[in-house]
């Protein structure tokens, strides 16, 4: 790990007040073992060093960060395992994790330097660069759109660390941000279920059905395909 905690936006890519998708990356204890969690999260870079992120408050990735305050967010230019990370079952706080431990690398850690021990945290092998983060402020708050009112936790990120591990000029095409679009609306279902909102749950699917129509109009694409394919499994273990 870089003990460099600036940015280097030129190698990174990355803007202010943009809104990135990538896969978070958190982590739980269960008998002194380390077990990984990640989920899709958009997050959005406010300054040099602070990141902003909004998960649902029922999620394995705010309970996480709310009990560990670490975070990475791993920059991944593979749809499918935004589809495996995000969409795990009927029930996205309860259900087991999507990835399984091949899917992770662990790396060394100092979070400062009183620490005696270093921790080592989990992160996506298939990501091209990660960011280690700390979580230093918590807010909660309702977001209203199309679909509803959804209560969200928005959380200020401290960069820690990064490392960047190979060049990525991936630019998404129509069917594979389309697809991000549709694994997104299908992260909402659950909040239908919970509120019992049946027209809710209906008007969300029938936009994820209109997605993955156009997905699949706009030709092959293996990635996009793939996920489409885990998005339709996701919603029929939804209905049973």
């Amino acid at each position: 790990m870089s003990s460099n905690f600036q940015i280097d936006f030129t190698s990174l890519g990355l803007k202010k007040k943009y809104l990135y998708e990538i896969l978070a990356t958190t982590f739980s204890l269960d008998k002194n073992l380390m077990v990984p969690n990640t989920a899709s999260m958009g997050v959005r870079l406010v300054d040099k060093n602070t990141f902003k992120i909004w998960p649902y408050p029922n999620t394995t990735t705010y309970k996480n960060i709310e009990n560990s305050k670490i975070i990475v967010l791993n920059f991944v230019d593979e749809v499918y395992l935004y589809a495996l990370a995000s969409l795990k079952g009927s029930d996205l706080s309860k259900s087991d994790k999507a990835l399984s431990e091949e899917y992770y690398g662990y790396y060394t850690l100092n979070i400062n330097s009183e620490q005696k021990n270093p921790i080592h945290i989990p992160y996506l092998k298939q990501a091209w660069a990660i960011i280690a983060c700390k979580a230093t402020n918590i807010n909660q708050f309702l977001k209203k759109d199309d679909f509803g009112e959804f209560m969200l936790m928005e959380i200020n990120l401290t960069v820690i660390s990064y490392e960047k591990f190979r060049e990525s000029f991936k630019l998404f095409n129509r069917a594979e941000n389309l697809t991000l679009e549709t694994i997104v609306l299908a992260t909402k279902l659950n909040i239908a279920i919970d509120k019992k909102d049946k027209a809710l749950f209906g008007k969300i699917e029938g936009k994820i059905e209109e997605y993955i129509s156009d997905v699949k109009r706009f030709g092959y694409n293996e990635s996009a395909l793939k996920a489409i394919e885990h998005i339709e499994g996701y919603l029929k273990r939804l209905k049973t």
